[in-house]
């Protein structure tokens, strides 16, 4: 699509045919379509603010589930952009990230064309706290994002700040306001402006407003959202220096292969477009000299003392007291910058370039751009309903960032939510949510509204109760089929994964019906049953899940097996490894899904909950819980006073 007149400096890429995969060698050079300017009567089902992770997840998703959408963006040369460290996936991140892509995501697929180092972490622990991990080639990343956006039919993006957002006295969003003043108008927006809401970089004592290194802050946004009534705070985090890789050492330096083959993130993947390309990363350390020298700058760093609280899991390198790791890791095959995962750090200019030094393998190390540190506003996530749409303003939804969390994972998990939510909000049709037994993405979206968050938040496997049934293999067996029913998932996909179930049902079968007793598996030679204590009949599936039986000897007693996908024959085993205990854990699932869905009436009195502690009568107040799930989640209410609150909704 296209109009002859120009606006200002906002402008719009159409929504064009998606075109033919890129090769390695045309990847970094990709040129959008022409822009072209907005008119002035220009309207969209959903509007997406922002083009970082969230956004594009976010307005690719509810591009799918059938809304018309505009992805409004400062620059769109930086769509896609990875702000931070570049990779994706770890673990817990790596199921959000299996779980994105059950649902149609756009990273998963994406992070397989771009990434140059794959590793699943916790490999030498259980299936159920595996985690996907991969470096990703920056440009590659960037370029194959923005070309899938603008070829995404039913999505415009747009190049333009936004200042406002406009809503009717019904408190109804009705458009969004750019900074040249033009009105887009809109029936659904969903902020995603990451660090930009009143953002400020700090290196040392100095500041500048921004939200990221070269991109001015969103000031008028976090103005309307204050004039909105929502409660803001204040949270901070840091990136570290970035060096140039030919002045770095690695002699001496431990390395750390690729898997190979590699595990793609898409189940949609058999393998990875750049595995023969793979990468080596390297591991040094920090030591008490350089320690040292954080302590003396402390009086010129402005950033770790401000009132607001920065990620604990991924802190500064001012926040560290002791010797650490130091995973120096490449940001693209032809790239020569080195990101040193781990010194995250906002001293000033010349102790950053000495502290970098101080470290084995970086003696004689140039530094290409400093690190630094960025505070920013976000929304106090209680304010949220679990489809992510404001409590306070109907059809406004936020996600990524601005609701206190920290990561890529977490802001694509909470952006394709947002998005299928926003677009099934304009079509008038259910809204969709995940709980906490359904996958990480309920568990992170349901600890943030019901708990809110005092630090950025970042998901953990021990963040889930039900983690031996949430794993990172059976995303799409979870997630996949509720996302078709919502039109979030398109029919290729989906047929792919009837395809690969109807498949994995016939292998269980196989296996599960081949049985031997202890006398067969020893006589035959199979195994020695009495080294694992077995005493009654065992399926193939059974000693394979434990080890107790290789896969060739498997295909020996079972010659089909031969025929079948080696990934779904791991996922078999893993399934049989953990039939026993997630019987349990589904048996726990439907009990907390019984309760947690008793719903508490609106305006309820909780002071005459029969002998309810003030605390927990303070809290309900507080948090107003729209069912018992909700409360059980609120700090500070004890079983106690959820079983009295329950007896009293019941009566």
């Amino acid at each position: 699509m296209s109009w002859a007149r120009s606006f200002n400096t906002a402008t719009v890429v159409g929504s064009v045919r998606r075109q033919a995969p890129i090769t390695l060698a045309t990847r970094r050079s990709l040129v959008h379509t022409t822009a072209t300017a907005i008119p002035k009567d220009l309207r969209y089902d959903v509007v997406v603010i922002g083009g970082g992770h969230a956004g594009c997840e976010a307005a690719a998703a509810a591009a799918r589930t059938g809304a018309r959408t505009a992805l409004v963006t400062q620059k769109l040369e930086t769509i896609g952009e990875m702000s931070c460290n570049p990779s994706f996936g770890g673990v817990g991140k790596g199921i959000l990230l299996r779980e994105v892509d059950a649902l149609g995501g756009v990273a998963p697929t994406i992070c397989d064309r771009a990434g140059i180092h794959f590793r699943v972490l916790n490999r030498s622990k259980g299936p159920a706290v595996w985690g996907p991990r991969a470096q990703i080639d920056r440009s590659i990343y960037r370029s194959e994002m923005q070309q899938h956006m603008a070829s995404q039919p039913n999505l415009d993006l747009i190049a333009a700040a936004v200042e406002d957002i406009t809503v009717n006295g019904d408190h109804q969003v009705t458009g969004v306001a750019l900074g040249n003043g033009q009105i887009i108008g809109t029936r659904a927006v969903v902020v995603t402006t990451g660090t930009f809401l009143r953002g400020v970089i700090n290196i040392g004592a100095y500041f500048t407003p921004a939200g990221r290194k070269g991109e001015g802050p969103s000031v008028g946004l976090a103005q309307t959202l204050e004039t909105f009534g929502f409660k803001l705070g204040r949270l901070r985090t840091g990136t570290p220096p970035r060096i140039k890789k030919s002045t770095v050492c690695f002699d001496g330096l431990l390395e750390q292969p690729s898997d190979y083959p590699a595990t793609p993130f898409s189940y949609l993947n058999e393998r990875v477009a750049l595995e023969d390309s793979f990468i080596q990363c390297h591991l040094t350390h920090t030591n008490s000299a350089a320690h040292q020298l954080v302590h003396d700058t402390l009086h010129e760093n402005n950033h770790v003392r401000q009132d607001a609280l920065g990620p604990r899991y991924c802190p500064s390198i001012e926040s560290k007291a002791n010797r650490h790791q130091v995973w120096l890791e490449p940001e693209g095959l032809d790239s020569d910058v080195i990101y040193p995962n781990g010194i995250s750090m906002t001293m000033p200019e010349e102790a950053q370039l000495r502290f970098v030094r101080s470290i084995a393998g970086l003696e004689n190390a140039q530094i290409t751009q400093l690190g630094y540190g960025v505070s920013y506003d976000f929304v106090d996530p209680r304010q949220l309903h679990r489809t992510l749409e404001t409590k306070m303003i109907h059809s406004l939804f936020l996600a990524g960032q601005i609701n206190g969390t920290t990561g890529y994972e977490e802001a694509a998990s909470q952006g394709i939510i947002a998005g299928i939510n926003a677009a099934l909000k304009v079509r008038g049709e259910p809204s969709f949510t995940v709980d906490r037994t359904q996958a990480y993405i309920g568990v992170l979206i349901d600890d943030l509204v019901t708990k809110g968050v005092l630090e950025p938040y970042r998901m953990f496997t021990s963040r889930a109760e039900y983690r031996l049934s949430l794993r990172s293999d059976n995303a799409d067996t979870r997630l996949t089929a509720l996302g078709h029913a919502c039109g979030a998932v398109d029919e290729p996909r989906f047929q792919h994964f009837c395809q690969q179930q109807k498949e994995l049902a016939e292998l269980t079968q196989l296996l599960e019906s081949v049985e031997l007793t202890p006398h067969e598996w020893n006589s035959g030679g199979w195994y020695n049953s009495l080294r694992c204590g077995l005493l009654k009949p065992c399926s193939v599936a059974s000693m394979m899940a434990f080890g107790f039986v290789s896969d060739s000897t498997a295909a020996d007693l079972v010659p089909a097996l031969r025929s079948f996908n080696p990934r779904l024959v791991e996922r078999v085993k893993i399934e049989a490894m953990y039939a026993h205990m997630m019987n349990r854990q589904r048996a726990s699932a439907e009990s907390y899904r019984r309760q947690a869905s008793l719903e508490i009436p609106p305006g309820f009195a909780f002071e005459k909950v029969h002998s309810l502690p003030l605390e927990a009568l303070e809290r309900l107040r507080e948090h107003a819980p729209r069912t018992i799930g909700d409360a059980a989640q609120i700090q500070g209410i004890t079983p106690d006073a959820l079983a009295r609150l329950v007896r009293a909704l019941q009566s």
